[in-house]
């Protein structure tokens, strides 16, 4: 099944008279249970492909298809009901919310969901059981490792159970034990059915990805194919 289909995808900024483009012409198709990896130099613009995959953030030109939906021209609203049920976000910087504990931060994405607050509690419990930190539910990020905290972060991004996970750099600022624990809980998730797309320029990491893509001067080049 096909969930992401991006065709002629085209992302452009504005300076003054000037026209600056982050990528152009970009085709890329998604399958559910794939393992998508996007390497590419500082500044190539992977990450802003990483957040229009995502939902939040939009092309200036091409299509950009959602389950075979176009999403390009949805509202705030819709777009935000889709990054909300289908989608997981986890970022090199963790992003927890500092007065929550590790449960609660896990909690919070099904509370905006609408599930009830018991289904919410117990759902959040096994997902930390499951990223091995259920002894640090009370916890406070604060009160967690870099890796602890990444482990939350990904716990979090489960939490409604979505079709996709987006990781931006998830390794990028843990020591190597803790970005290797990190690799391992990812493509573990991935061999059970979750679709991952990653941006990283950690070699060992996208080297265990089904497909890899490298993005270059404004071109997204599959590795391997010439010029790729």
């Amino acid at each position: 099944m096909t969930l992401i289909e991006l065709t002629d995808g085209k992302k452009a900024f504005r300076d003054g008279d000037r026209e600056m483009i982050v990528f152009d012409r970009v085709g890329l198709r998604i399958d559910a249970g794939d393992f998508v990896a996007i390497t590419g130099r500082s500044g190539s613009g992977k990450s802003t492909l990483l957040h229009i995959l995502g939902c939040m953030d939009r092309l200036t030109s091409g299509t950009y298809r959602f389950r075979g939906v176009p999403v390009d021209g949805l509202g705030d609203a819709e777009l935000a009901r889709i990054r909300g049920k289908h989608f997981g976000f986890v970022f090199q910087s963790f992003h927890l919310i500092d007065e929550l504990t590790a449960l609660q931060n896990v909690e919070a994405p099904m509370g905006y969901a609408g599930v009830p607050r018991r289904e919410r509690r117990g759902r959040a419990l096994e997902l930390l059981r499951r990223v091995g930190l259920a002894d640090k539910a009370g916890h406070y990020p604060s009160q967690l490792s870099g890796g602890q905290q990444q482990r939350v972060a990904i716990a979090r991004a489960l939490a409604n159970g979505p079709d996709v996970i987006f990781a931006d750099e998830p390794t990028g600022s843990l020591d190597r034990r803790n970005g290797e624990r990190i690799e391992e809980l990812l493509v573990e998730l991935n061999r059970q059915g979750t679709a991952l797309v990653l941006v990283t320029h950690d070699e060992r990491l996208a080297s265990r990805a089904h497909r890899r893509f490298v993005l270059e001067d404004g071109r997204l080049l599959e590795h391997g194919s010439p010029g790729g």
